[in-house]
Formats: structure tokens, C-alpha cells, sequence
């Protein structure tokens, strides 16, 4: 496979045509072609080596798998393998204007990509990490290589390491390190679900007092508002002729049970008595549930039976500890039972509203820590985990909703603050990584410039994965122990470019 190589001759820089990259001054290739010897059996058909041969070996292309760096099948990858070349020229398949098979070239043919199957993009458009997200609308520094693009068959040469050394170069290994991943996204205080309850009388009246102000602390059952409600007093009493009755219906079931047992009564008496008594319990039952309905509780019924209570007024308690935290009725006001009186929060905890984006929805679970940086309370991060993570996707916004519980035990903290969520996916797994002013993006593809010799540098297509703020993580393209310019990188970037539309200083033509 031939390279263009870029000579870098003088500063300001001047760049012309040298001979292909990887041939010595008698022109053979400095690598040796793979899998071959000078007594293995050659293919006269393809041109190549037998064993190597995928068109006469099918096997090959499950045996080998797949070429990670050129996003095509080991067995058919001309770049790894020059060898193949001839192979696809005996077949026919072979591209003379962009140096590739016809069945691998995608500028020709964008249609045979199996990045764009089943989508119409315009120009160069790289596959994205992201399941579901398009590749143009991700940040460059999470897009992948684009499969067709030739930057990595060029190289940069200095005419010499003076050269080379004025132009001010800088390097850097890459280097495996533990690493931590986070996924950033917005957030919004809210009250605790559990512990945050907005009361309304479930009877009309009017609002006879008031018991309770905003930020008041409140214990549970402690009175808010008292609402004298007349619908109240008459259920109360229903309840209380109801018992009575049903207390004379028991004396009377007693008693012609006793007279029939004593041949004094007749079983008419005694059927009459039960089914009276049976219906005293339903009247009484019925009439318990209408208080029920106009909310008092079992324990305060209990209380208008031994109290022989017909008033009418009503108290509206909280259900729990806590601080109000709103309050609506007024003394003399109409009660309308639809509408909220009072709410009482716990607000020693409150839970954070994450909205995680959809590219980074596969990374979320339950049980992972959150750190929050809440607006107004700058330098004052926040803990929390998280304790649900929601079963689709907002369709407006596309996020996916996620909460975490934090702690507020200084009550600092306000719900509807908004707040910049950081969620720990992944705790110090090991990456190979290189300081971020290594990292060059060319146009359509994120680039190293890797050091080969004092005056050869190849750049290097490379994916990448967390950017911890001064670091890149590389997940694919780049071994641990390479050299890579840092200061200069962008230097070298130019050039390439130059090169790839023959602009400004630059000749490029195809290497021998």
C-alpha cells in the first residue's frame, strides 16, 4: 500500500513530494508481507499466497474476524495486507481512483458504507459511539473515525531533526492509567415524593382558624386549620342514631334469642330480631363511611362515639414531621375541597431531578454516586446516589429521567434549584491515554501524530472515549509506549491538510 509522504524542508514550512513511505532506496518494501515464506504455496489465480488467499479460502474471513482499525473483514483489509492488492486487481475489483478495492470504496460508492445503510447524510459522516444518536450531532471528541477517510496514508517528513527541532515540537507517551468516567447533565431540586404532602379538606365549610404558618416546623398529627363544616355535624350525628339503634337491636336480638331457648318466644320473633339487628349494623357501618369519606380518621371516629361529639368542626393535621411549606386559607375563606390548604415537606432530604441524554442513557444505573454542583451554592458539592432511573425516553426533549437522593441536613439546600449533575459511571478502570493537546481533529477524523523517527510522523486515526479534562482516553488506535507529538500537533495538522486539497505551500502527489 503506498503512502504519501509530506517533506517538511525549512520554517516557514515548505513541503514537497518524497518517495512512498515504508520503501527502501531499491524500492522494496520495508515490512514483509504477513503469513508468507519464500516455500508457501502461492495462488497463480489471486496472486497470493495460498493460505492467504480469501477468495479461494472463504474460512478465512470467520477465522480472522474483523479489522478494528479499517472497519472491514482481517481477510479482505488491504491496508494491514498490502498483499491483497494484486488479489483484487485478478478479480476485477479494484478501484484506479482512489487506490482501493471498488467493493471497499466508499466514495464511490457511499451506498455499500455500513455506516449510512439506511440513512441519507450529506458529506463525510462518521459512525457515532452513541446507539441512536446521529454522528453529527455529537461533540467531535466522541465521533469515530470515519472508515473511508485517507488521512492515515499519509506522513509528514522533516528534511531534517534541526528542522524538526525548530519547529518547536513537543511529545508525549501514551500511557495506561485508572481512569474515571463521569456523564454530565442537568438537574432540579425537588421535596422528597414520600415525604412531602399537599392537604385539602375533604369537607366544604368555612376556615374557622388558623394553626400553622409558612416554615413553621411541625410534628406528626399536630392541628394546621380547623374548618367548621355543617355537612360534618350532621354525619356526626347520623352516626351516633345509628350506634343507638344499633344498640337497642343488639338488646332485643338477646333477648328473643333467650325466650326461644326458654320455649317463652317463637322463631318469628327470633328471625325478626336478627334481621333488624343485621340491618342496624349496615346503617351504622354506612354512616361510619361517610366520615371516613369527610376525612376523619379511625381513631377520631373512635373519639365522636365516646365523646357523643356532634360538633361541627373539623381539624386538618399533618401526616407526618415536617416544615409547611405552603399555606392558602385564610380565616373566614370558603373551603372548596378541590383546592390544597397547606404542604408539609421533609426537607432533611431531597431528591435531584436528572435529565440524562440519550446518548448516555446506556451507561446509567441504580446505586451510582452523583456529585452536584448547585447554582448558588458554588464550591459546596453536593453527594448523592442514585435510587430510580426511568423505562423511556421523554419524546420532547429526548432525556431520560433519573433521580438521586441527597441529604440536607442544614436545610441549605431548595427545591426547583437548578444544578450540573455529575454521575460516576465507571471508577478507575485502566485506559491507554494522552494529554488532550495531542489530539487534533482534521475535518472529519480525531488524530494523533505518532513519532516514528526525529523527522517522520504518521498521523493516526483514533477513537476516543473519556475526556477527563487534561487527558484523552483512546479506546482504539494507539498502543501504550507510543510517542505522540503534543505542542506542534496542530502544526503538523496543517500540513496534512494543505496536503489533502494541494493548497498554499503544499505539492502531494502519490508516493511510488
Amino acid at each position: 500500500m503506498s503512502r504519501t509522504t509530506i517533506f517538511i524542508v525549512a520554517l516557514p514550512l515548505i513541503i514537497v513530494l518524497a518517495g512512498a513511505c515504508g520503501r527502501d532506496d531499491a524500492g522494496n518494501t520495508a515490512e514483509e508481507p504477513q503469513g508468507t515464506t519464500a516455500t508457501a504455496a502461492f495462488c497463480e489465480e489471486h496472486q497470493i499466497a495460498e493460505a492467504q488467499c480469501p477468495f479461494c479460502n472463504p474460512e478465512l474471513v470467520e477465522t480472522l474476524g474483523w479489522c478494528q482499525g479499517h472497519d472491514v473483514p482481517e481477510a479482505f483489509c488491504y491496508r494491514c495486507n498490502p498483499d491483497l492488492i494484486p488479489a483484487f486487481q485478478a478479480t476485477g475489483d479494484w478501484c484506479a481512483g482512489h487506490d482501493r478495492p471498488e467493493s471497499q470504496c466508499y466514495i464511490c460508492n457511499p451506498e455499500l458504507d455500513p455506516a449510512r445503510q439506511g440513512a441519507a447524510l450529506e458529506g463525510p459522516a462518521p459512525t457515532s459511539l452513541q446507539a441512536g444518536t446521529p454522528a453529527r450531532d455529537l461533540p467531535r471528541s466522541q465521533r469515530s473515525p470515519d472508515v473511508y477517510c485517507t488521512t492515515q496514508d499519509l506522513v509528514v517528513q522533516f528534511e531534517s531533526a534541526d528542522i524538526s527541532r525548530q519547529a518547536g515540537l513537543e511529545f508525549a507517551s501514551a500511557e495506561r492509567r485508572a481512569i474515571t468516567k463521569v456523564v454530565e447533565c442537568n438537574a432540579r431540586l425537588a421535596y422528597d415524593g414520600n415525604r412531602h404532602a399537599r392537604l385539602s379538606s375533604q369537607v366544604p365549610g368555612i376556615v374557622a382558624g388558623i394553626h400553622a404558618n409558612p416554615g413553621d416546623v411541625v410534628e406528626a398529627g399536630q392541628p394546621l386549620i380547623t374548618i367548621t363544616s355543617s355537612e360534618l355535624g350532621v354525619a356526626k350525628a347520623s352516626y351516633l342514631q345509628a350506634l343507638a339503634a344499633l344498640d337497642l337491636r343488639e338488646q332485643n336480638h338477646a333477648r328473643e334469642t333467650s325466650l326461644l331457648a326458654q320455649g317463652a318466644g317463637t322463631e318469628r320473633g327470633a328471625l325478626d330480631a336478627r334481621m333488624e339487628l343485621a340491618e342496624g349494623r349496615i346503617a351504622a357501618s354506612r354512616t361510619e363511611q361517610d366520615l371516613l369519606r369527610l376525612g376523619l380518621s379511625p381513631h377520631q371516629i373512635e373519639q365522636v362515639a365516646e365523646r357523643q361529639d356532634t360538633s361541627p368542626q373539623y381539624v386538618l393535621s399533618a401526616p407526618f414531621s415536617g416544615t409547611v411549606v405552603e399555606r392558602t386559607g385564610a380565616v373566614g375563606e370558603v373551603v372548596d375541597p378541590t383546592r390544597p390548604l397547606f404542604a408539609v415537606a421533609d426537607v432533611s432530604r431531597l431528591w435531584a431531578l436528572l435529565d440524562v441524554f440519550e446518548s448516555d442513557l446506556h451507561e446509567i444505573r441504580v446505586g451510582q454516586p452523583v456529585i452536584l454542583q448547585v447554582e448558588g451554592l458554588r464550591g459546596s458539592p453536593v453527594p448523592g446516589v442514585i435510587t430510580w432511573v426511568a423505562s423511556e425516553v421523554d419524546p420532547r426533549t429526548r432525556t431520560l429521567e433519573a433521580r438521586a437522593e441527597v441529604e440536607n441536613p442544614s436545610g441549605a439546600l431548595k427545591a426547583n434549584l437548578f444544578a450540573t449533575a455529575s454521575i460516576e459511571v465507571r471508577d478507575r478502570y485502566p485506559a491507554v491515554v494522552v494529554p488532550i493537546d495531542a489530539v487534533q481533529w482534521e475535518g472529519c477524523c480525531n488524530v494523533v501524530f505518532v513519532k516514528r523517527s526525529d523527522v517522520l510522523y504518521e498521523p493516526r486515526k483514533v477513537q476516543l472515549g473519556v475526556n477527563t479534562g487534561t487527558m484523552y482516553e483512546v479506546v482504539r488506535g494507539l498502543q501504550p509506549g507510543e510517542n505522540v507529538v503534543t505542542q506542534g500537533s496542530f502544526l503538523l495538522k496543517t500540513e496534512i491538510l494543505k496536503g489533502s486539497v494541494g493548497a498554499g505551500c503544499c505539492e502531494v502527489q502519490p508516493g511510488a
